[in-house]
């Protein structure tokens, strides 16, 4: 079981110039499903620097949000 903050979209400007609010986390589940993650009320985004409100107990989610660089875990 973990938990992550949320760091902001890296910078890529030769592909983006603005990034809008991040409003959902779609992640695949060992069983094959996708699980989507959304803001806790009232927030509607996910806050830069802010935990993303949900524990993370999913082998295969764990490994995604280890290594994308969106996200930071919390110890």
């Amino acid at each position: 079981m973990a938990r992550f903050k949320y760091l902001g979209e890296p910078p890529r400007p030769e592909l983006v110039v603005s990034y809008g609010p991040c409003e959902a986390i779609r992640t695949h589940l060992k069983n094959g499903s996708m699980q989507l993650l959304e803001p806790v009320p009232p927030a509607t985004s996910f806050p830069i620097g802010d935990d993303i409100g949900h524990e993370i107990t999913d082998e295969r989610s764990l490994r995604f949000f280890r290594n994308d660089p969106r996200f930071e875990e919390l110890v």
